[in-house]
């Protein structure tokens, strides 16, 4: 086993934490989430996709490691260890595998199991918590070896992504399209809980995304005048094993992705009463902070940046298979300042869903619910997506911006007289 602090190579930062080793057939241990006493490093306490679990398997199996563990603490991860357990026990899915590499086993220990584990090679995990904090940190190798034997049982299934498509009135620009998305799959029959349930309804995460969905499927239709563009309403399947389902539309997308004006995703509606504020993920990435900003103000609302940038939220919902090709993206966050503040209507309330019912069998559906908020938000990504259906202009990303040069690859295709980024 091996020690690589944070597990992750970052030339923009002159960052690596694997320093050219040779790490093959390795079993790496990693710490989570990315650098956040800085800044100017990684942005701070603004989470990015290098302190994503997925990035950090995926770069451990470009440096050919047999296995890489991430150490899982609930301010590192933004839910508690229970999430882990529910969301990785039982039938685990990937989409089918190409030429990229893939690591063979991925796993999470909890800090304390991490301690004693590094205690066993005669190290402390605090100490080498500090070394991973410096830009020399260089793998450390521990004096632990172990096999691991996997009893699977692998078998092909098939899921589905559902789309539907409304035309747009304008002849040249109804071939480009405003995609709407939220995903429609939970965790199904897992671990038993408390009480024996054994069935993760996901009743919030996301029966209500879709529901939003749908909803603004019906109201584009009933416009009285069409919008310029098209729009996709695609529900995904595999979220929660992933982001699978719209991964897979990124890699085989029915509009070229330098025709998709931009994503609007919902992904957990807001269940607990309206709110003034609109958290925007992702805020400051494009000129679609703009776009929320007009929409918001006909609900008297005020866009705001997330609630907590530590939680990496841009990364760990379907947008982010849109940004990673180019499309600019908006994706509502749950607001804190309610209207009619109460027991039920607050932030503490929404920090308890979160503790108590996210991945849980408990994610079922309440009357108790307000839907209200979910509402009022599915009426503002109706005023969105018809503001960048009628746009002369697609939107863009921020200069500089991770994503900019994606989305200039994605222009230069559809216009090949366009400068390459």
């Amino acid at each position: 086993m091996v020690f690589v602090g944070y597990g992750i190579r970052a030339p923009e930062y002159d960052w690596d934490d694997y320093k050219d080793e040779d790490l093959k057939g390795k079993v790496l241990l990693m710490l989570n989430n990315d650098p956040d006493w800085d800044p100017d490093l990684f942005e701070g306490n603004r989470r990015l996709y290098y302190g994503r679990w997925t990035y950090k398997y995926e770069i451990a199996a470009e440096v050919g490691a047999a296995a890489a563990i991430i150490i899982h603490t609930t301010p590192s991860a933004g839910y508690p260890f229970q999430v882990v357990q529910t969301s990785w026990t039982g039938p685990q899915f990937e989409l089918p595998a190409g030429d990229e590499p893939r690591i063979e086993v991925a796993g999470w220990l909890t800090h304390d199991a991490a301690e004693r584990l590094v205690a066993a090679a005669g190290m402390n995990l605090g100490a080498l918590e500090d070394l991973a904090k410096q830009k020399s940190f260089v793998p450390v190798p521990l004096d632990v070896r172990t096999s691991i034997e996997l009893k699977n049982t692998l078998e092909r299934v098939q899921t589905a992504n559902v789309l539907g498509l409304a035309k747009g009135s304008d002849p040249e620009l109804s071939k480009q399209v405003v995609v709407y998305t939220a995903h429609h799959d939970h965790l199904g029959v897992g671990t038993p809980d408390d009480t024996g349930d054994t069935i993760y309804n996901g009743a919030r995460d996301n029966a209500s995304g879709v529901a939003q969905l749908v909803a603004i499927a019906e109201a584009w239709n009933k416009l009285p005048e069409k919008p310029k563009r098209s729009a996709l309403f695609l529900s995904v399947g595999g979220e929660e094993q992933g982001l699978l389902g719209s991964e897979f539309y990124a890699k085989e997308p029915t509009f070229a992705p330098g025709q998709i004006a931009a994503n609007i995703n919902f992904d957990s509606a807001n269940i607990f009463g309206r709110t003034r504020d609109l958290p925007l993920v992702g805020y400051g990435k494009s000129d679609l902070d703009a776009v929320a900003r007009a929409a918001a103000a006909v609900e008297d609302r005020e866009v705001v940046g997330e609630v907590d940038p530590t939680l990496g939220s841009f990364y760990r919902s379907d947008q982010f298979n849109f940004a990673k090709i180019g499309v600019p993206a908006l994706y509502f966050g749950q607001g804190k300042d309610f209207l009619e503040p109460g027991p039920t209507a607050s932030p503490e309330a929404v920090h308890e869903w979160t503790e108590v019912h996210y991945h849980q069998p408990s994610d079922e559906y309440d009357p108790s619910w307000n839907l209200e908020g979910a509402v009022e938000d599915a009426r503002l990504g109706l005023y969105a997506g018809w503001l960048i259906a009628q746009a002369p202009a697609l939107p863009g990303w921020n200069p500089g911006d991770e994503f900019e040069a994606a989305r200039k690859r994605a222009l230069a295709a559809e216009d090949p007289t366009a400068k390459q980024p």
